[in-house]
């Protein structure tokens, strides 16, 4: 029997991580939560309409109660469709024109200026306009072909092809794929599971306990899902803001992509990669010596020089200085930069860099020292 679900803990889901979906994940609602992360939360007037109004009535979803059922089955008697909801066909609307947007928009434009690849984006375009109406179509009891609403975005489509528009705004395709979808939509009597849906006889009461059966899939599953969907959208929606998204560089508009593009053919990077790699190879080269354990300990200990390297800089006296120096030293240079010393803002903020940056050296070489002589201090009593 599967454990009923908690409504404090779906409102606590829910304001840990409803824009992403996160209570509709532990509600087995993994659909909505697909929506949710690649919508931000329904643009997020749909988080807070739901968190108002619609928690409770999913958690009892997810619990299959018997209420649940009966409305269930009463509108399922009294209509042979789903009712139209003006809500939802705006959600739909929405969805599809956002899911169109990005897909259009994260292919370069070379692919745009191009017959055949412009072909392949209008048609992963018109894909992307048909999954989002049914997305949001289908959440609940409902059910459509994903056939009708890709039919719906492809006439769309066509007939922003006929207008020669180089930039389409995906309104047509989006409002045609909703009103296909409205127009084709059925009942989905599995969706609490081996319910038979059917009049109630003087035999059969409204709602029978036997006909209902707790089926949700694994937690596991849901996740992979949920992450496999959020890493597509991810992908597209990151493409999209690569290929269009402009900042200004000397008073110039540049795209981002350039600017990224000019970076790494930049003199400093392949410089850095240089470097990079020559490190990695007498890293590479060290572990096949000496073994994972030595070169861990090989890395840290540079990085304590390094940072040690720069702490004597910072204090001006030599690595051979003794305790007592460097003390005397931190003593003399704190006094010299402290910022009350200094009455003018431009000298007093320039001190108190110089005094913060003072005091974060002496720390760090006291540090060292106090680490390094336990460390010593415990190896001589492990030998004894």
């Amino acid at each position: 029997m599967t454990k009923n679900k908690n409504l404090l803990l779906t409102y606590i889901f829910s304001l840990l991580g409803g824009f992403f979906g996160l209570h509709h994940l532990y509600l087995g609602r993994t659909q909505h939560a697909l929506l949710w992360v690649t919508t931000f939360g329904g643009f997020g007037f749909g988080f807070v309409y739901e968190f108002l109004f619609s928690i409770q009535k999913y958690v009892h979803e997810a619990n299959y109660d018997e209420s649940v059922i009966n409305e269930f089955r009463l509108k399922t008697m009294r209509r042979k469709t789903p009712a139209f909801e003006i809500s939802r066909l705006c959600g739909q609307y929405l969805t599809a024109i956002f899911y169109g947007f990005i897909t259009y928009y994260a292919f370069p434009d070379t692919w745009h200026a191009d017959s055949f690849l412009s072909s392949i984006v209008r048609c992963c375009t018109t894909i992307a306009v048909g999954l989002g109406t049914q997305l949001v179509g289908t959440l609940g009891p409902r059910q459509c072909s994903l056939i009708w609403p890709l039919l719906g975005a492809v006439f769309g489509m066509i007939c922003l092809a006929g207008g020669n528009y180089s930039s389409p705004s995906f309104n047509l395709p989006a409002l045609l794929s909703s009103l296909v979808f409205e127009l084709k939509i059925q009942w989905n009597s599995e969706y609490f599971y081996n319910i038979t849906v059917s009049k109630p006889t003087a035999h059969q009461s409204l709602t029978s306990s036997k006909q209902i059966k707790r089926k949700r899939s694994h937690i596991l599953k849901r996740c992979l899902i949920y992450g496999l969907g959020a890493i597509v959208f991810s992908t597209i929606f990151n493409l999209a803001i690569y290929q269009n998204l402009e900042v200004h560089v000397n008073g110039r508009r540049i795209k981002i992509k350039d600017s990224i593009d000019d970076f790494f053919k930049s003199k400093e990077f392949l410089l850095l990669r240089q470097r990079l790699a020559m490190v990695a190879r007498q890293v590479w080269a060290f572990y096949f010596q000496y073994g994972f354990k030595e070169t861990w300990r090989y890395i840290w200990r540079t990085l304590d020089l390094e940072s040690e390297k720069q702490a004597f800089e910072v204090l001006n006296i030599s690595r051979t200085a003794s305790q007592k120096e460097i003390e005397s030293q931190c003593r003399t240079l704190a006094r010299q930069w402290h910022p009350d010393r200094y009455r003018d803002s431009e000298q007093k903020h320039n001190a108190e860099i110089t005094f913060m940056n003072i005091q974060q050296a002496c720390d760090c070489l006291s540090y060292e020292r106090k680490r390094r002589q336990l460390i010593k201090t415990q190896k001589v009593s492990d030998s004894n």
